[in-house]
């Protein structure tokens, strides 16, 4: 009779994290942000861990279980100045600050539905062996990165979903 393994992920990390900006006036941060566009630096970032896998039996085959180890950091930007900005500064910077949220959120739900897959090819293979669970895994940050890619391209990194701020003359 096949045997069918069973799949577990186990979250090593849910991670937050933030990136200074300096200025004290949205002019000064509006050219941070300039600088990382200049630059084609992400104004939030989402990433994650390098996966790993353990199974069971250690020796031997069929596979009977498989766990992922995997984790994520979703790190985004913190400005001091925004309690001192005019209310405009500060709207502006508050209606990005919840796109770039959202947007960085759907990156972890990329990752989620990711790991729900690689997890349904595992369960559809009957009688694992290592090699297939090696090339299963192999192609596994392939998939994540084409995913979270295609996510990024058509959303311009978030600017279509109002990842970007207002020059400051627009704001004042």
């Amino acid at each position: 009779m096949p045997v069918q393994a069973t799949f577990k992920i186990n979250w090593t990390k849910k991670g937050k994290a933030s990136e200074t900006v300096p200025g004290k006036s949205y002019e000064d941060m509006f050219k941070f942000f300039q600088k990382k566009n200049a630059a084609r630096q992400e104004w939030g970032k989402f990433s994650t861990e390098r996966p790993k896998l353990s199974f069971k039996p250690a020796k031997g085959e069929p596979l009977t279980e498989v766990v992922l180890d995997i984790g994520y950091t979703i790190t985004l930007p913190s400005w001091g100045g925004a309690s001192s900005a005019s209310k405009a500064g500060k709207d502006a910077w508050d209606k990005m600050m919840k796109a770039l949220e959202k947007h960085e959120d759907n990156h972890r739900l990329i990752l989620l539905e990711q790991c729900a897959i690689f997890g349904e090819k595992i369960a559809a293979e009957k009688d694992l062996t290592l090699k297939k669970l090696s090339e299963l895994f192999a192609q596994f940050p392939k998939d994540i990165k084409a995913a979270q890619d295609k996510y990024d391209d058509a959303t311009m990194h978030g600017e279509k979903e109002g990842v970007f701020l207002p020059a400051p003359d627009k704001v004042k």
